[in-house]
């Protein structure tokens, strides 16, 4: 069993990802259309969907989704919801993963094959992403641990940098009043959707509690604010939604000065391909485990006790997973990427409502067997 602050880190990796991910691309596309409204509502309800799932899965110690939705519904009903579940928490690793791959052709390896580049991060990805939970969250933590006070110090260096704008963040902030859009608010509350991987992860929790929300919060918040305005201020209030990537194109206006790496950008890749692999391990793993429930294989946290037939589905799964995104990287191009992109926020949204709606069902039907 795990303590309750690995649920603080898969909350953290989640936010962390998309300081960099599609999220600040929806904000700056809305910076002149509601996007700093935006933010103020999806504050509050991603901290209460976020408490609210998570007091209610407390109630299943030890238990996944697919373990409670075998007890409280009938088979052609949660087989098909955990397959679609699966396939939308999937989609985000798909968008994930291929973005990272059209950043390091863009700005890291412009002459090295993106195939080739994408190999190998699935190799790494499918091998992981059979480890059993307890596993994967240990590497979480180091991982957050490397990765998080480089995220910090760029940060400090972005806004302390001397060519930061902040003539161009005023002018953002005047038209805090403009009315949001649904797109918007569905984007900025993926900020909080770490939660989410507890529909696999709370087996290894012994009873997840919630402690200290001002922090998930103040977390969110800043998360939001950094994504949107880190660009702004050094790309211009209308030159930053020009970029394809404007976290980077931040990123790579900043200099290291007395290190042997010179461009910031070389560490922020490294710190971004970290998190943006961990992510999608973690996602193929929920992914995994939610369609093998679907299949009505019970997943067994050990490996030692896995059976030859679930073994065989599993790596069918993977191999499924890496043909769909090796797929969509050799057919979609950043326009139908970016659609796609919005597509899975607006559907994600609407995803997490429902989901909590079942968990309060689940809920009540084990009062009623009590």
């Amino acid at each position: 069993m795990v303590k309750n602050i690995y649920f603080l880190y898969l909350f953290l990796l989640n936010a962390l990802i998309n300081l960099v991910n599609y999220v600040p691309r929806v904000l700056i596309e809305d910076r002149f259309n509601g996007s700093i409204i935006s933010i103020m509502i999806a504050l509050p309800i991603g901290v209460l969907l976020l408490y609210l799932f998570c007091k209610m899965i407390a109630k299943f110690p030890q238990q996944g989704l697919p373990e409670i939705m075998s007890k409280a519904l009938p088979g052609w009903i949660s087989r098909p919801l955990l397959f679609v579940m699966g396939c939308i928490w999937y989609l985000s690793s798909v968008l994930t993963l291929v973005g990272f791959v059209d950043i390091t052709v863009r700005y890291i390896s412009p002459d090295v094959s993106p195939y080739v580049v994408l190999v190998g991060f699935l190799v790494v990805i499918g091998l992981c992403a059979r480890l059993d939970s307890e596993s994967i969250l240990y590497a979480l933590e180091i991982v957050l641990y490397m990765t998080v006070p480089l995220i910090v110090y760029m940060v400090w260096r972005v806004f302390s940098s001397p060519h930061f704008e902040w003539d161009a963040v005023m002018q953002i902030i005047t038209y805090v009043w403009q009315m949001p859009r649904y797109e918007t608010i569905a984007g900025a509350t993926f900020i909080f959707s770490g939660y989410v991987n507890m529909v696999i992860f709370n087996r290894v929790f012994k009873k997840v509690k919630i402690r200290h929300l001002w922090l998930f919060c103040i977390i969110g918040f800043f998360t939001l604010i950094i994504s949107m305005f880190a660009p702004i201020g050094f790309l211009g209030a209308d030159g930053a939604g020009e970029h394809v990537y404007p976290a980077f194109s931040t990123i790579d206006s900043l200099r290291i000065r007395y290190f042997i790496v010179e461009r910031m950008i070389y560490v922020f890749y490294v710190v971004y391909m970290s998190l943006s692999l961990m992510n999608t391990i973690i996602h193929w793993h929920v992914s995994k485990e939610l369609l093998l429930g679907s299949f009505h294989k019970k997943a067994v946290s050990s490996s030692a006790h896995l059976s030859q037939q679930k073994r065989k589905l599993e790596w069918w799964i993977l191999g499924v997973f890496s043909a769909l995104v090796y797929a969509c990287a050799w057919l979609l191009d950043q326009f139908t990427l970016n659609q796609m992109a919005q597509m899975f926020l607006n559907l994600r949204f609407v995803g997490e409502i429902v989901l909590l709606g079942l968990m309060f069902y689940f809920v009540l039907q084990r009062r009623w067997r009590i």
